[in-house]
């Protein structure tokens, strides 16, 4: 029997020309414009405008307020990963110069208490953010009733990150140094809790501008000179200082493998030598560079202490302290435009390209009210150039205000819109959400800040 022989049609080879067409379309699916449309009209915007409204500050003015203070020693074994320069690859420490601390105040006026946490790191990390609001419940708080801030020490650990991006800051991602990280934080937490005890505050500030510069524009006037500082004192005697200072704790070499707090490890134990307690968080430090003298060495790094610590201490006794009754706290969701990291000055990438090494992290704007003072938390490098705006607004409220950065999310450098075509590391490279992000973020800052009214009368709001 004859079978007929199908023949299997030839495949035609793909066009040259197809190749070309995909090759001449793939620039224009990966690199974008830079989008520079006023935040006022975004959906962002609005957006979080609806977040301040339904998430209204919990301000409460009852009993006297009690303090508590606490810290406990983070500081991982070596070999572990440091955290803040690329350039490392992930290198990890061989020794520790001194070690890292979690220092913990709470503040409880028998309505509500809240709890300030200063981390002696690069930043508060995102997912140990994540692993700690599975914690609060058990302690009784809600998120926002835990204010989170970071040294911004890049001689500190990492090993906290997942995505790409975040490996080359710190290094290889480790579980186990996360879970362990939330539960110090925890234990802080806790201790400071069973510290509480009537006590009077005071805020002071001092002027250091011999220290600190405006690295982006080498100007004398955009910078943040303030060195800020709160004032705790018991009646036995017994005392503690929180101060904020603007300027990057970047003083020791980047390729040197020994862990330390850099200038602000210096500060704390100057200050401690003197008194029971006292905590350190980066302020505005954006834009703004520690001034030092000796390279960059401990020299150095003791010479910036040391004189930060002349300063406050001169200043510190001069400073009245009394019994306060208002506590207020808030966190609000920060909405976000698309990410744009930028390739040149009109150009981006696509935003699927900066999830894909950095991932999507939730962004709060927190606040912290004690007394007559707020403390407004942003999830960034945020610079000491807007501080000018905020206290403009704290003085209309008749209010103290001060700005700490890094507080449990990162959205890059934000600085003012006319840095923003700089070709500088952090106008080209860390400015991840526009030219309009200083301005977006300070706007809602000073609304936040608008929520913490001057005490009055006692009740709840």
């Amino acid at each position: 029997m004859l079978h007929t022989l199908k023949t299997v049609p030839e495949k035609k080879p793909v066009s040259r020309w197809y190749w070309l067409l995909l090759l001449l379309l793939l620039p224009a699916c990966v690199v974008q414009r830079i989008d520079r449309r006023p935040y006022e009209q975004s959906e962002y915007y609005e957006a979080t405008l609806q977040n301040l409204e339904s998430h209204p500050a919990t301000v409460t003015t009852a009993d006297t307020l009690q303090v508590g203070w606490a810290k406990v020693n983070i500081t991982p074994p070596a070999p572990t990963p440091l955290a803040g320069y690329g350039k490392r690859l992930g290198m990890e420490y061989e020794q520790v110069h001194d070690s890292a601390w979690v220092r913990t105040f709470a503040f409880d006026n028998g309505q509500t208490e809240a709890y300030y946490v200063a981390l002696d790191m690069l930043i508060t990390p995102m997912l140990v953010l994540q692993e700690l609001e599975k914690c609060y419940p058990a302690l009784g708080l809600k998120p926002e009733q835990v204010y989170l801030s970071a040294t911004h020490s890049h001689t500190s650990f990492g090993g906290w990150g997942r995505k790409p991006g975040i490996k080359i800051m710190s290094g290889k991602y480790d579980e186990e140094l996360v879970q362990q990280l939330a539960q110090q934080i925890v234990e802080s937490i806790q201790l400071a809790r069973q510290n509480l005890e009537p006590t009077k505050v005071g805020y002071g500030s001092a002027n250091a501008a011999s220290l600190v510069k405006n690295r982006l524009t080498e100007s004398r006037e955009d910078r943040d000179t303030e060195l800020r500082f709160i004032r705790f004192e018991r009646p036995d005697g017994t005392a503690a200082v929180l101060s904020f200072f603007s300027a990057h704790p970047t003083i020791l070499p980047s390729m040197q493998p020994i862990l330390s707090r850099d200038y602000p490890g210096v500060l704390v134990d100057e200050l401690e030598e003197r008194m029971d307690f006292a905590a350190f968080s980066a302020g505005a430090v954006g834009s703004h560079s520690a001034v030092y003298f000796d390279g960059a060495t401990f020299a150095s790094t003791a010479e910036v202490g040391e004189r930060l610590a002349t300063i406050l201490r001169r200043e510190l006794h001069e400073v009245k302290t009394d019994y306060v009754y208002t506590l207020g706290y808030n966190r609000v969701p920060l909405l976000l435009p698309e990410p744009q990291w930028r390739l040149s000055t009109n150009l981006r990438l696509a935003p699927f390209l900066f999830n894909w090494v950095f991932g999507k992290h939730p962004a709060y704007v927190t606040s912290l009210q004690i007394g007559d003072i707020v403390l407004l938390g942003a999830p960034a490098d945020y610079s000491g150039e807007f501080m000018d705006e905020l206290e403009h607004t704290a003085a209309q409220e008749d209010l103290e205000v001060v700005a700490t950065s890094f507080n449990g999310g990162y959205v890059g450098y934000i600085t003012p819109e006319e840095h923003y075509d700089l070709d500088e590391y952090e106008t080209r490279s860390m400015s991840f959400f526009g030219p309009e992000s200083g301005s977006y973020l300070t706007h809602i800052l000073r609304l936040l800040l608008a929520q913490h009214d001057k005490p009055q009368a006692a009740g709840v709001r």
